[in-house]
């Protein structure tokens, strides 16, 4: 009676820690996972805690990249009726777009020594914040970005 007493206590004791593995998997794997299918350019708070909820920086690196991609897309899904109807409510990627690309810029140049890649990064998101010309921060944005080339000598 004992024996088989040791015997449930031992399968349920593996059991959990099976299902506490499997939930820990589940979290890490494909919980990130779900930001891939979600716009986090305009999302500051939600990249400030995924970048400081990683410490491995691969992945932080990730999530820079992909708020930058994530804003380069916005830029060039609106670039059209940014042109059209020079609304100001596409403006505010302008800002978005800005401290995604000096982020990532300064985290090619600064971590992994990519000067490289950092110039291609500036040289990509340039022209597609172009055709937003008309708003208030394209000027003051273009000026941080100019400087930063110049700084780092991209």
């Amino acid at each position: 009676m004992k024996n088989t007493f040791k015997k449930a206590v031992g399968y349920i004791f593996i059991t959990l820690v099976v299902l506490s593995l499997l939930f820990a998997g589940y979290i890490y794997f494909v919980n990130p996972s779900q930001f891939d299918s979600v716009n986090i350019c305009q999302n500051e708070e939600l990249v400030a805690e995924l970048i400081e909820k990683n410490i491995n920086p691969f992945t932080k690196f990730k999530f820079i990249k992909k708020r930058n991609a994530d804003c380069n897309q916005l830029l060039n899904d609106n670039k059209e009726k940014a042109l059209k109807f020079q609304n100001e409510e596409y403006c505010s990627v302008l800002d978005s777009s800005t401290t995604s690309l000096v982020l990532v810029i300064n985290t090619y140049v600064n971590d992994m020594y990519d000067r490289e890649t950092a110039s291609k990064e500036l040289t990509q998101t340039i022209p597609l914040m172009t055709p937003y010309n008309y708003c208030p921060q394209y000027i003051d944005n273009m000026i941080v970005l100019i400087a930063l080339k110049k700084r780092l000598g991209l």
